[in-house]
């Protein structure tokens, strides 16, 4: 089976924050049937800059991706209530684990889950214009 490729994210109005190599990025999006906030991962895969997890944040099916860009994995529906604050807390825990089930390098520094921490506090911040 091939491989579903995705259009290259429009980052125009994105927050955005690195997390070592990592760039994690949060923006709102409207797709023909739904719509809700998106957050975006990009790094370090094999030696090129792909994006690594897109969770997509949507009023009606929230959902996300691991290994969008290069990996042809099922999607995986977000079960709990607030799905955006789901998201945050999830990477804000259990980033290292995303980047292994996506199969991306592990390259975080020491200080990752304080970086994270700064890219959740600038997203919840920008959630509230929604």
């Amino acid at each position: 089976m091939a491989i579903r490729r995705f259009n290259t994210p429009d980052l125009t109005d994105a927050v955005e924050q690195h997390v070592g190599p990592y760039q994690v990025a949060l923006v709102y999006r409207h797709i023909s049937n739904d719509e809700g906030p998106t957050v975006h991962v990009f790094g370090p895969v094999e030696g090129e800059h792909k994006e690594i997890l897109r969770f997509d944040c949507f009023k009606k099916q929230p959902h996300f991706h691991l290994g969008i860009s290069y990996l042809n994995e099922p999607v995986e529906m977000i079960q709990a209530t607030g799905s955006l604050s789901w998201v945050l807390q999830e990477l804000n825990e259990n980033f290292p684990a995303y980047l292994l089930r996506s199969r991306a390098n592990n390259e975080l520094p020491d200080d990752w889950a304080a970086l994270m921490g700064i890219a959740v506090d600038k997203f919840r911040s920008k959630a509230t214009e929604w």
